[in-house]
């Protein structure tokens, strides 16, 4: 049975276009042009520069507050695999939404996921760790 963190509409509000606001900054602010992904179940940014566009999908870690991501990894729920194809390009902010860690499906799709007790589900729910090296760091 696969067990998932239920669905938190607080949680989604208080951060989702949040995310998305410091994805599209940050991609702006390096000459790509931004659209939110019209089908809301899809990943959230389409960007585009040059005649090529890929997908991005973002959120933020709430316990990340400062510069350095804290953990020796990243964890990524599994349920994000749905984005793995087409290739998806991963934001992480911390809490501010001054720093990112950023990554690729296509990097990271031979891992294999672990079940990792959280916060919201204490036993269960799978993830994702993603080594620092896999990842970019993104300045705001």
């Amino acid at each position: 049975m696969t067990v998932r963190k239920k669905f938190d509409h607080k949680l989604y509000k208080e951060c989702d276009q949040k995310a998305r606001d410091c994805t599209t900054e940050y991609f702006e602010s390096i000459g790509y042009t931004v659209e939110e992904h019209p089908d809301r179940y899809a990943q959230d940014l389409i960007v585009h520069k040059d005649g090529n566009n890929h997908l991005v999908e973002c959120e933020m870690k709430l316990v990340w507050e400062g510069i350095d991501f804290p953990y020796p990894t990243v964890q990524l729920p599994e349920r994000k695999r749905k984005f793995f194809e087409p290739p998806t390009q991963f934001f992480i902010w911390n809490a501010l939404g001054s720093h990112a860690v950023s990554f690729w499906s296509y990097d990271i799709q031979d891992l294999e996921p672990v079940e990792v007790p959280n916060r919201y589900v204490y036993s269960g729910e799978m993830f994702f760790q993603i080594p620092l090296a896999l990842t970019e760091k993104i300045e705001l």
